[in-house]
């Protein structure tokens, strides 16, 4: 019986080493799967490099919520002047909604080269591996061909601090990249009393002002 407890011991401990390795090979491959993809780090850095060869996607904000209510509220009324009132608040909406679209999509074509470009619509990026994802000319592209390479997001929005309209850069876990990395690019209180001088659209300022600053901050870390 001694003979055969002191073979048995062994056998069993080189089972549980087996198991233990294959844990452990289990749990190396699963954090491996489990690291970031190109264009997850927020490093400034990195993330300007990585944007250079990559994609910036806008998110187009629409309106929609305003609309609908809008919409609503004008068919439910019977009073004449209040229906005037909502439908002209209404128009008033889906034209700064349609000519943001339009004056932002003219200035990526002819201001910015600093990466590719693609844009998505705000009501759609819930899921942003399902998004329906267009270029500059309306053209749908497949979100497979776009992640062959970094993405990034550019959202409107406002500044956490003072509430400043802003466009702000995220990557692709919609993580906002850090300074020194250029971001938060607000509305400026001259440049915009400049630009309504000269007669020029804030938009073709806005994004020529980024790629600029983008293509500085490239150099610099270089």
């Amino acid at each position: 019986m001694k003979d055969f407890r002191s073979s048995v011991n062994p056998l069993i401990t080189r089972i549980q080493i087996y198991k233990l390795l294959i844990i452990t090979v289990i749990s190396i491959t699963a954090s491996i799967w489990s690291l970031p993809v190109c264009g997850q780090m927020t490093t400034p850095s990195y993330s300007i490099k990585e944007l250079r060869e990559g994609t910036l996607v806008i998110r187009f904000p629409t309106y929609t919520s305003k609309i609908d209510t809008l919409t609503a509220m004008a068919g439910r009324t019977k009073d004449p002047k209040n229906k005037e009132r909502l439908e002209k608040e209404l128009n008033k909406t889906i034209e700064e909604r349609d000519t943001l679209l339009t004056d932002y999509i003219e200035a990526f074509k002819t201001k910015y080269d600093f990466s590719k470009v693609a844009y998505i619509f705000d009501y759609d990026a819930r899921n942003l591996n399902t998004a329906t994802y267009y270029n500059l000319d309306g053209e749908r592209i497949a979100v497979a061909d776009l992640s062959e390479k970094p993405l990034f997001y550019l959202f409107f929005e406002r500044t956490e601090v003072d509430a400043h309209d802003a466009l702000v850069v995220y990557n692709r876990n919609l993580q906002k990249i850090p300074a020194p990395f250029p971001n938060d690019f607000i509305r400026g209180g001259i440049n915009v009393l400049f630009l309504k001088i000269s007669n020029k659209k804030f938009p073709s300022w806005r994004v020529g002002k980024m790629n600029k600053q983008f293509y500085k901050y490239h150099a610099d870390v270089e």
